[in-house]
């Protein structure tokens, strides 16, 4: 594992991967505002026509939060929305290496729940390509603004090096 993490040739080969899985989500999120993206049919079929297994129906409480959060699928804006925004910040974050295990994290998040719904498509290809930036860890984002941004935050907001002051307001 550590070297994974250390390897100057897997944080190139990370590089290269976190830039083109970024790429790949920036322009599906940016596709789908360019051409009017509507969760509904989506989210309809996912309620009507759930991932069926051996013993029937794989994921039920999946099949119940859609339910519940699309009021039987006929709220579906809020979905319409958030996807597509959702879709362009992991793309950016990947891209410029900013907060890239979140935005990694984030996209993984999105391929279970499209999964889940019943969609395969692209999902295990990202899903393969975001588990190895996680294991790889930092070094996927040494050659990105991570290393500056995470440093800096790391230097003013979490160091115990300085004293705390209490804030004592001054009337």
């Amino acid at each position: 594992m550590q070297f994974l993490r250390t390897n100057q040739a897997i944080m190139y080969g990370a590089t290269v991967l976190r830039v083109w899985l970024g790429y790949l989500w920036l322009i599906s999120g940016i596709d789908k505002i360019m051409h009017g993206f509507s969760a509904h049919k989506f989210i309809n079929m996912a309620i009507k026509n759930p991932v069926q297994g051996l013993h029937g129906e794989q994921f039920p409480w999946f099949t119940t939060f859609l339910k519940i959060t699309t009021a039987n699928g006929t709220q579906t804006k809020l979905y319409s929305c958030i996807v597509p925004w959702a879709e362009i910040l992991v793309g950016l974050g990947l891209i410029i290496g900013l907060f890239t295990l979140i935005a990694a994290f984030g996209g993984l998040i999105m391929n279970f729940v499209f999964i889940f719904a019943g969609t395969i498509s692209s999902n295990p290809l990202f899903i393969i390509a975001e588990m190895l930036i996680l294991v790889i860890g930092s070094s996927a984002s040494r050659l990105g603004l991570d290393y500056w941004v995470l440093s800096w935050l790391h230097r003013h907001l979490l160091s115990k090096s300085r004293p705390y002051e209490p804030y004592e307001p001054h009337f």
